[in-house]
């Protein structure tokens, strides 16, 4: 039987020390975690043994209509579950949690996301249902709360603010009671004062145990790695004056520092919290996706239209054309179904759906535009898991954070250093000068200020920039951003723009059952110039079938017996070699019909914007088109720069040889540009009103703003200078405070009020500044 009782040495397993020990076996254990780990390693066949036999039911969740509202689907058709768990607490019950799979043999993986408690759980829920998985986890120490996706990360943890209530309560009752001493009231009995000494002391001992207990076990966990971190300084300091001020009142001594333990402590919990709720309020890389700049076509009676992802509902009937990504879970209505879940599962194969089946979100279509009726409410976060896979992760250069991490790592052991030279110095001269000296110049020198440096002013910047138009992956974007050197764009969909050209028809004259024809594999397609023929042609619903598109080239299907290529001229074997402008070219049954030649406009503003950027950056120009171009661009870029008739991998080759020589910057539509955009050092994704989401990419522009591109280039450049002047400010800081804290001019209650005042100062600083420069560049919401 597993029993609860006072702890009396460290934990069996982790060797940390716990306010609730868990004995089994004769064996300590700070917690169920550290238990069922133990359990796990030494008897890993053993049944789960439970803490007690839970008193709560989850049979509900085996009810399909209440149940299915909280699992999704992968392409296996494997269920997946979101649980939080309050009681998780340590690294422990991490490893244990990751284990499930041990415990039941239908639990594929468990994931863990500590900070916010929860575990993802994959699952065949042919072997178990999820109220036995809910069960197992209950009987395994961890009672959970079930919850879709869409409501992870809202639980609320209030043991810092109760650890805040406890802290202010005897700060409180130990200042009220030091009053004489501050009055200086000398006269009062000594029974009084060494009574009001001793309640002090009682009261400082659950402001020391509980409301500090976690930078206790952060420095001890410290120790034991033979590592040190910021709480180590400040562990120093708290057991320096509980020391010194419980010697003071034993002996008789004096009255102690029991006051200034108890507003350390209580003032250093305050500025943890205000630093948790102002980083959750400014929570960038999780808000962005409110605004997230993605469309997708809808069909409805009359006409379809595009409409914002956020905007779909269950049952709306979407139409996803070829290497569009599905924005939801869907069921197929119809169309030849071929979807590529490598953006989910690693796994490149597409899978063929058949009408009725089940299309989970994620997914990119492989053949001609389906259409699938939405099952399941759009969450954004899963399109931003995708965007943050492994898969495009690009290797890591040389960032600011290195010097930061540098820095931090020295710094605990200077200041530790510091503080003690100040207590050798003072102590023969003035033992409460050194004893204050020491405290305080732990307490006053932190490093919060420098590292809050990078997330705040980064995340400012790019919430701005979400909100002017451009999307950034993640906020360690900027710094790349600032570092580029060479731009290179794409031209169709890119420079010109994708939805308005004048569109001429060279050759024999098409019957109206061919104009259908062709307009209807044109519409398949989500490349620009297909969707221009498709609007320029008869409007069609006739079948097509065998649909392919051999990225770069061209498409080719069968419609009513008839056999459609179109694209390239090397891709429908075309006669004639016109270089005049954009082309593609029709083949019908073997037979070269004629093509179609486009003159597409620049897009607004863009001349000026392209002689701004040659100011700053070396400007290449890549395209798939012909060379018909070249004298229209030649004012923007040079000719050893221009290069035409690329194919993708040419395009991805020449990314690769300029990043060698420097970073590298490359700016196109998503669609034929994904291998380029994935090369580069930063890839920019231009889009329209298309749903042209590619995760390859570091950045989404709304193609209005592509004419302000400088602007965005420009604001990461100013990000670096908040950053540096940020520094300066941080190390400013701490240079004053440790001058008077070494002097015995600053008190630790003093000292416990500055640390988080210095936070509070770089985080105004670096949001007035990002927005200051925002508006200096000339950046606004649209």
């Amino acid at each position: 039987m597993t029993a609860q009782q006072p702890l009396v040495q460290p934990c069996a397993h982790c060797g940390l020390p716990s306010e609730e020990p868990v004995v089994h076996d004769d064996l300590v254990f700070c917690c169920n975690g550290c238990l069922r780990v133990y359990e796990l390693l030494t008897e890993p066949q053993c049944p789960v043994p439970g803490t007690a036999p839970t008193e709560r039911s989850y049979a509900f969740l085996d009810v399909a209509e209440h149940g299915e509202k909280f699992i999704r689907r992968d392409a296996e058709g494997h269920a997946r579950a979101v649980f939080f768990l309050p009681d998780m607490s340590c690294a422990s019950c991490v490893q244990f949690l990751e284990q499930l799979h041990r415990k039941h043999e239908a639990i594929l993986r468990s994931e863990v996301n500590f900070p916010r408690k929860e575990v993802r759980v994959l699952f065949d829920d042919k072997g178990i249902s999820l109220g036995a998985v809910a069960t197992l986890l209950s009987q395994s120490g961890y009672p959970p709360e079930v919850r879709s996706e869409a409501q992870t990360g809202r639980k609320k943890d209030y043991r810092l603010v109760t650890r805040i209530g406890v802290a202010g309560f005897c700060f409180g009752n130990i200042m009220l009671m030091s009053f004489p001493e501050y009055l200086g009231a000398g006269h009062l009995e000594e029974s009084f004062r060494n009574a009001f000494g001793w309640l002090n002391m009682i009261l400082s001992i659950p402001i020391v145990a509980y409301s500090g207990r976690g930078y206790l076990s952060s420095a001890y966990a410290a120790f034991r790695n033979r590592t040190v971190n910021i709480d180590v300084p400040i562990t120093i300091g708290i057991i320096a004056l509980f020391g010194r001020s419980s010697w003071e009142i034993i002996t008789g001594y004096g009255a102690g520092y029991f006051d200034s333990l108890a507003g350390l402590i209580f003032f250093l919990l305050i500025g943890k919290w205000y630093q948790q709720r102002t980083y959750g309020a400014l929570s960038y890389e999780r808000d962005y996706k409110s605004y997230f700049p993605i469309a997708v076509l809808k069909r409805e009676p009359g006409a379809n239209r595009f409409v914002a992802i956020s905007e779909l509902r269950p049952g709306d009937e979407v139409i996803i054309h070829h290497r569009e990504i599905v924005p939801a879970d869907c069921t197929l209505i119809s169309g030849d179904a071929r979807i590529d879940y490598s953006f989910v599962t690693g796994e490149s194969d597409p899978i063929r759906i058949a009408e009725g089946e089940a299309i989970q979100a994620g997914g990119r279509q492989t053949g001609g535009a389906i259409v699938a009726l939405v099952r399941k409410p759009v969450e954004q976060s899963r399109l931003t898991r995708l965007w943050n896979s492994d898969a495009f992760k690009k290797e890591a250069n040389d960032s600011i954070q290195d010097p930061v991490d540098r820095i931090s790592k020295y710094f605990t052991w200077v200041v530790v250093s510091i503080a003690l030279g100040a207590f050798i110095f003072w102590y023969p001269r003035n033992p409460s000068v050194a004893w204050n000296a020491l405290a305080a110049t732990l307490i006053v020198a932190c490093p919060c200020a420098l590292a809050l440096t990078l997330p705040f002013t980064f995340g400012s910047i790019m919430r701005l920039m979400g909100k002017s138009g451009l999307y950034l992956k993640n906020a360690g974007v900027i710094e790349v951003m600032a570092r580029i050197r060479h731009l290179v764009f794409d031209k169709t969909g890119t420079l010109t723009r994708a939805n308005d050209y004048q569109l001429t028809w060279h050759g024999v004259a098409m019957s109206d059952a061919e104009q259908r024809a062709v307009s209807a594999v044109a519409a398949q397609s989500a490349h620009p110039l297909s969707r221009a023929i498709h609007q320029r042609l008869s409007a069609s619903d006739a079948l097509v079938e065998q649909f392919e598109e051999t990225t770069g080239k061209g498409v080719s299907a069968r419609v009513n017996g008839s056999t459609i290529r179109l694209g390239s001229r090397t891709w429908v074997d075309a006669p004639i070699n016109d270089t005049r402008g954009s082309q593609v070219h029709l083949n019908i049954d073997g037979s070269y019909v004629g093509y179609f030649s486009f003159e597409k406009p620049l897009r607004g503003g863009l001349s000026n914007e392209l002689a701004r950027l040659g100011r700053h950056f070396d400007l290449h120009l890549i395209s798939g088109d012909n060379s018909g171009d070249r004298e229209r661009f030649s004012s923007f870029f040079s000719g050893l720069r221009m290069h035409f008739n690329q194919q993708p991998e040419d395009k991805m080759d020449y990314i690769k040889g300029l990043s060698e020589l420097a970073p590298v910057a490359m700016v196109g539509d998503g669609l034929n540009d994904a291998g380029a955009l994935k090369a580069a050092d930063f890839g920019v994704a231009v889009v329209d009103d298309l749903y042209a989401f590619s995760p390859a990419c570091d950045a989404i522009l709304h193609a209005d703003r592509l004419q302000h591109f400088d602007r965005f280039m420009g604001l990461s450049r100013s990000a670096m200078r908040i950053v540096k002047r940020s520094f300066g400010i941080s190390f400013l800081y701490n240079a004053i405070g440790i001058s008077f804290a070494v002097q015995g001019l600053l008190t630790p209650l003093v000292a416990a009020i500055l640390m988080p005042l210095s936070s509070v100062t770089i985080v105004v600083f670096t949001v007035v500044s990002a927005h200051y420069y925002a508006s200096k560049h000339g950046l606004s919401a649209r």
